[in-house]
């Protein structure tokens, strides 16, 4: 799904992966992967500059079942990969990595032909991958990198 990463369109980004979540049978993973998805588009938010152009903060959310796993991906158009820091007991913020790798069984970032790509994979409880045969991505691209 291309979107514009605005503050108020993460509700709705949630809303549409939760909806795929309960399409695809994994509605235990509800929890994790939309604040997972959260914290990615936070990232966007928060350190992309907004194209010159059109003031907008372009990015594109790929959810998919994988065997096993469910994989979120976030490419924005910034080549600056994160990096987890040390925030400080009072910082106000800093610990979107560090949550990520709380709820994700794997993340990690990679260089992108137009930026970077953000990953994280949940592990399906018990593997059970046959759960809907209609599952498909939310956006056909590329594969996700997998660790």
């Amino acid at each position: 799904m291309d979107l514009d990463a605005l503050p108020e369109a993460v509700p709705v980004i949630r809303s549409v992966v939760g909806a795929h979540l309960r399409l695809w049978g994994v509605t235990e993973l509800t929890d994790r992967v939309t604040l997972g998805v959260t914290e990615l588009l936070a990232n966007v938010i928060r350190h992309t500059l907004p194209d010159a152009r059109t003031g907008t903060r372009p990015a594109r959310l790929t959810v998919t079942l994988l065997p096993g796993a469910l994989n979120v991906c976030v490419r924005d158009h910034s080549s600056v990969l994160p990096r987890p820091n040390s925030p400080g007991l009072d910082a106000e913020c800093g610990r979107g990595l560090h949550l990520l790798a709380a709820l994700a069984d794997g993340f990690g970032c990679a260089p992108a032909p137009d930026g970077k790509d953000v990953w994280a994979n949940f592990a399906i409880p018990g593997g059970d991958t046959g759960r809907s045969p209609a599952a498909t991505p939310l956006h056909r691209s590329a594969p996700s990198r997998t660790p």
